[in-house]
């Protein structure tokens, strides 16, 4: 480790000096810090204005230099490898600022504010603009071991979070990053207001683009009581939900435009306990798409052979529709869908039932009415026969569907009783 540079000259009142400093470090050979600038009434009323200037170095390099092994560990081995920053400081023992901050963190380069009073609170004022940043880099890599499936969790008291910091906090805050990958999903031009007072932590506006569509929301965290509390409004509109789905998920089985508006409020700070006081409404509108890997038209129409109970014919299972809506409600970790539907060429399909998010279970019935034909689109077959509702159980992760014969033929039971025309009808056909 080497210092050069100088201090002063100090002058005869060293109470109200203006002490002028140029000091450099460089240590390890890895790593630079200059500071120029000046402090002002050491003794009396001390204040500082000082350049700071951290050329781009290699935090990777620096720690293996001290023989030791690096403390965070990224799913990306190569990630915070290069590091610089540079700004001016001022301040006083109660206040301080950071203007004309830049950030170089690898790839990325982020221009910034900071100024903070009140230490014993905090009372935090930034302007954060990034260029770029890929959160999925910094990540922890996934754990190797997982617990065993099927055995709970050793129980025991969870230690409560003392939220009484965050109460005192005031914030005032504004981020905006050009792109942004975080869990797969790409972002562009997000814009965030934050703002912190008295326990009330306020995200409004919240304003991004992604997949050739806009996202506009809104939020609050409330810890003024120590169960927090979260609300979340949010409108998505003309989103392309394959490749959004294909990134997140690694999932192909949704195609179409996406749109949605979901206002939807929470209180814990835990998995479970979230999904337990989920509560809210919303509706989604999928337009112009498709499902893949299932054909609710054979399901319908054909029975054995859209569940599989006789060979089918070997082509992909695909179901086009030009509207998929589901407006739902929660309440208490149940999800619930009145009347959601699905257009087709062929099928008018409406569902309803409810999802368990605690369970993680599905409970769906979905209704078929079928268009006769397609006359102007080439296609003169006529579809007729029994429409056999489906029964969608099972899990999030592992659904199933399934014929309700037995309620098909129910209704086609109840539908001649009530019509005396297809009685006599009947009758005829046994004489």
């Amino acid at each position: 480790i080497s210092l050069e540079g100088t201090v002063g000259p100090i002058g005869k009142d060293f109470s109200k000096a203006t002490i002028p400093l140029d000091i450099r470090a460089q240590l390890l050979d890895e790593m630079q810090v200059s500071l120029t600038g000046q402090v002002m009434d050491p003794a009396s009323n001390l204040r500082y204005d000082i350049s700071l200037d951290i050329p781009a170095f290699s935090p990777r390099g620096l720690i293996k230099s001290l023989g030791q092994p690096f403390p965070v560990e990224t799913t990306d081995p190569e990630a915070l490898d290069r590091l610089g920053i540079k700004g001016k400081v001022k301040g006083s023992p109660t206040e301080v600022s950071f203007t004309e901050g830049i950030l170089d963190l690898d790839e990325s380069r982020m221009h910034f504010s900071l100024e903070a009073k009140e230490f014993s609170r905090p009372n935090l004022a930034f302007d954060m603009n990034l260029d770029k940043i890929n959160l999925d880099r910094y990540l922890p890599p996934p754990g190797e071991e997982e617990a065993p499936k099927g055995k709970p969790a050793p129980k025991g008291e969870k230690k409560k979070t003392d939220y009484a910091p965050l109460r005192s906090m005031v914030v005032d805050g504004r981020i905006r990053i050009g792109e942004l990958t975080a869990k797969g999903a790409n972002v562009r031009d997000l814009e965030m207001k934050v703002t912190a007072g008295d326990g009330l932590f306020r995200m409004d506006p919240l304003n991004l683009k992604m997949y050739e569509g806009t996202v506009a929301g809104k939020g609050a965290f409330d810890v003024r009581r120590d169960v927090p509390k979260t609300d979340l409004d949010v409108k998505a509109k003309q989103i392309q939900v394959n490749p959004l789905l294909n990134d997140v998920l690694k999932k192909d089985f949704l195609e179409g435009s996406f749109e949605a508006d979901i206002s939807m409020s929470m209180a814990g700070d835990d998995a479970e306990l979230i999904k337990k006081s989920l509560s809210g409404k919303g509706n989604l509108l999928f337009t112009d798409g498709a499902i893949r890997g299932i054909n609710l038209t054979d399901m319908v129409q054909n029975v054995k052979s859209a569940f599989r109970l006789e060979r089918a014919e070997k082509q992909e299972s695909r179901t086009d529709f030009s509207e998929l809506r589901i407006p739902f409600t929660a309440a208490d970790g149940i999800v619930k869908t009145p009347n959601s539907r699905i257009l087709t060429p062929l099928l008018r399909l409406t569902a309803m039932g409810t999802a368990n998010l605690v369970e993680e279970s599905l409970n769906f019935r979905i209704e078929p009415k079928v268009v006769g034909t397609l006359k102007g689109k080439g296609d003169e077959i006529t579809r007729k026969g029994v429409m056999v509702p489906i029964k969608v159980s099972g899990t999030f992760s592992s659904p199933t569907f399934r014929p309700d014969v037995e309620g098909a033929a129910k209704e086609k039971i109840k539908e001649v009783i009530s019509d005396p025309d297809k009685i006599r009808e009947l009758i005829k056909g046994k004489e």
